[in-house]
C-alpha cells in the first residue's frame, strides 16, 4: 500500500496548498510563499507537485482558478451533446474506467438494504481517508473523509439501514487501491429516483478532464426546468470519485458545492485537467528501461560527433549507473508508459565548492516527441529532484556547433564556461 499512502500525503500538501491559495488568492502568492507557508522548502513542494498531478505548480495553480473554468466551460453543452449517451461506452471515460451503474429493485429500495450483505471499511486514496462499501453486485458507496467520519459514516448506515454490515478494512484498501491505483473496473450499485440515477449515469459518461454545468445536465436528461432537482440529485451522490460529481460546476464558473468539500472539488477537476493535459509522468529508471534508453542513446550518438553507438557498451553503462546511485542517476519522462526522454547524472565532489556536483552526461527525447516541450520540463524536474538531494552545480558538454542545444540550455538557466575541455582516453 505505499504507493496510495505515498498520494494521501501529497494530497493532504495540495489540500493545505489549496487552502492557502484561496486565503490570498488576490495577492497571487509566489510559489516560495506557498511552500513556506505550508513548512516546505521550495524545491521538494514543486517536486512533490510534479510527482503527484505531473506539471509544475504554475500550471496546477492555473488549472484550480476561475479562469479555468470560464475557459472550459462553453465545451460543456459540446460534450454532453457528443460524449452523453446513456447506456453507451466511450472510451474516454474516468480513467478508461467504464462504469456498469445497477439501481436497487424496488424491493431493496423499501427494505434499505434487508437481507444484503455490505462489506465496508476504510483506507486511503490518492485524495484523502475514505469510507467504501460493497455488495456482491458492486460498490454501493464511497465517501471522502476529513474530520467527519462519524458523520460519514452515519450517512452510510442511514442509507443501507437495514442491511447487515461487515466491516473489513483490509479488503477496503485492496478495493481503493484497485480503484485509485490499478484503475479496476467495478459495477456501482445505486440507491436513487429515477431523476437521481439518470443524472448518475449522465455523469460517469463526461470524459476525464472534462466539466459541465447543472444546467446542461437538466437540458440532456430532457429536464431543462429541473436545474434545482439536478444539483439536489447530484448532492445526493452517495459513490463519490467513481460517479464524477466533482465534474459539475455553476455556469457561472464558480466551484459551487460538493459533499466531500470544495478544496477536494478543486483538487479533484485540477489533477484531472492536468492529467488530461500533460501526459507526461517522470521517474528514475529501472535495469527493464535499458533497451529503450539504448534507443535514445543511439539517436543522441547518431548526432554527435566523438561518440559511437555500441548497444553492448551502453548495456554495460547504463547497468552501473542504475544499479549505485553513488555513481549517478537516470532520469526518464514518459508518455502514455511509454519512454520518450532521457537525462544521465554522473556525480562527484567539487574541492572549489567543497559540495557534491553533476556532469549531466546525456539528454536525449526521442525523435518523434520533439516539440512537445518535453525536454524543458524533463530537465526542470532534473533539476528540481538534483537540488534536493544537496547537488550544488550541473556542468553539461554540447557540440561547439549545435546552437540549438545551447539556446535550449541557456533558456534553461545554463551559462557557459570560460573554461575548455580536454580529455585522453586510457
Amino acid at each position: 500500500m505505499q504507493d496510495i499512502e505515498i498520494l494521501n500525503q501529497n494530497y493532504q500538501l495540495i489540500a493545505k496548498a489549496i487552502t492557502y491559495i484561496d486565503t490570498h488568492f488576490k495577492d497571487q502568492p509566489s510559489i516560495d510563499e506557498i511552500a513556506r507557508n505550508i513548512g516546505m522548502s521550495k524545491y521538494h513542494f514543486m517536486r512533490v507537485f510534479k510527482e503527484y498531478v505531473g506539471v509544475t505548480p504554475k500550471q496546477f495553480l492555473h488549472s484550480v482558478t476561475l479562469n479555468y473554468a470560464k475557459e472550459h466551460i462553453k465545451e460543456s453543452k459540446s460534450l454532453l451533446d457528443s460524449t452523453l449517451d446513456i447506456g453507451l461506452s466511450s472510451s474516454s471515460r474516468l480513467h478508461e474506467l467504464f462504469v456498469n451503474l445497477i439501481g436497487v429493485t424496488p424491493k431493496e429500495w423499501r427494505e434499505k438494504g434487508k437481507d444484503v450483505t455490505i462489506t465496508y471499511g476504510f483506507g486511503l486514496t490518492p485524495f484523502g481517508e475514505a469510507l467504501i462499501a460493497y455488495t456482491d453486485k458492486g460498490v454501493c458507496y464511497l465517501g471522502f473523509i476529513d474530520n467527519n467520519k462519524e458523520s460519514i459514516y452515519k450517512r452510510f448506515c442511514e442509507l443501507w439501514e437495514n442491511a447487515n454490515l461487515v466491516h473489513d478494512d483490509l479488503k477496503a484498501r485492496t478495493y481503493l487501491e484497485n480503484i485509485f491505483i490499478k484503475n479496476k473496473k467495478y459495477n456501482l450499485l445505486v440507491k436513487g429516483t429515477n431523476l437521481q440515477i439518470n443524472v448518475w449515469k449522465a455523469l460517469i459518461n463526461l470524459p476525464n478532464g472534462g466539466i459541465t454545468t447543472y444546467q446542461d445536465v437538466a437540458n440532456f436528461i430532457d429536464k431543462p426546468k429541473a436545474v434545482r432537482a439536478v444539483a439536489n440529485a447530484i448532492g445526493e451522490n452517495h459513490i463519490g470519485y467513481l460517479i464524477p460529481c466533482h465534474r459539475v460546476i455553476a455556469k457561472s464558473g464558480a466551484m459551487s458545492g460538493y459533499r466531500w468539500g470544495i478544496e477536494r472539488k478543486k483538487i479533484l477537476i485540477a489533477y484531472e485537467s492536468a492529467s488530461k493535459d500533460n501526459p507526461i509522468t517522470y521517474r528514475t529508471a529501472t535495469i527493464e528501461d535499458i533497451p529503450i534508453l539504448c534507443t535514445l542513446l543511439h539517436q543522441l550518438f547518431s548526432k554527435e560527433v566523438e561518440f559511437t553507438a555500441d548497444s553492448a557498451n551502453q548495456t554495460k553503462g547504463l547497468k552501473m549507473i542504475i544499479e549505485d546511485e553513488k555513481i549517478g542517476e537516470i532520469y526518464v519522462a514518459c508518455k502514455e508508459g511509454e519512454i520518450v526522454g532521457m537525462v544521465n547524472l554522473l556525480y562527484t565532489v567539487s574541492t572549489a565548492l567543497g559540495e557534491r556536483v553533476a556532469l549531466l552526461e546525456d539528454m536525449v527525447i526521442d525523435e518523434k516527441h520533439r516539440g512537445e516541450d518535453i525536454g524543458s520540463s524533463l530537465l526542470e524536474y532534473v533539476l528540481t529532484c538534483t537540488k534536493e538531494k544537496g547537488i550544488r552545480r550541473v556542468t553539461l558538454l554540447t557540440d561547439g556547433d549545435n546552437l540549438s542545444a545551447h539556446r535550449f540550455y541557456e533558456s534553461m538557466g545554463f551559462s557557459k564556461s570560460a573554461m575548455i575541455p580536454f580529455r585522453i582516453q586510457l
